[in-house]
């Protein structure tokens, strides 16, 4: 009887859904097996497209959570929100670390947000992530980030 051989390393391919050519290259490394699995961000330009190439090669596939680059998926907090600027986009990498540090998000708004991201990547792919991480790793910030959403 033979096992399937066990992963000992996990190498993710991030910004999936980003953008067109950025798919690609992921793919490609996934084929090449450079790559184990990949991270869908959601709110990316070809967020869309990438699920279906995901389930086009049998890509393992998980939640790349953003809350620091673009537009925010909830359309509540579209127009006003402590999670955007004045343009209606995320604050970036350096704005929302320190939206945080100063007390400044509202975590009710966070927590819409990423329940807005599942379930978007949930229609999108067809089955729930099978892992979550971040772009640019805003849940492992100090300040509150990291909590369970239920």
């Amino acid at each position: 009887m033979s096992q399937e051989p066990r992963i000992k390393l996990v190498v993710t391919g991030d910004d999936f859904g980003y953008c067109p050519h950025r798919d690609k290259g992921i793919v490609d490394c996934f084929h090449a097996k450079a790559i184990t699995n990949v991270s869908l961000i959601i709110n990316g330009s070809s967020a869309a497209s990438a699920a279906s190439l995901a389930q086009r090669y049998n890509i393992p596939i998980g939640l790349h959570a953003n809350l620091s680059e673009g537009f925010p998926v909830c359309t509540e907090l579209k127009q006003n929100s402590s999670l955007i600027n004045g343009q209606g986009v995320f604050h970036g990498k350096m704005g929302i670390r320190k939206m945080l540090s100063q007390g400044l998000l509202d975590m009710s708004e966070v927590r819409k947000e990423l329940c807005a991201q599942i379930k978007l990547f949930c229609e999108l792919t067809g089955i729930n992530p099978q892992h979550m991480d971040s772009h640019q790793h805003v849940h492992v910030l100090p300040g509150g980030l990291s909590f369970t959403l239920a």
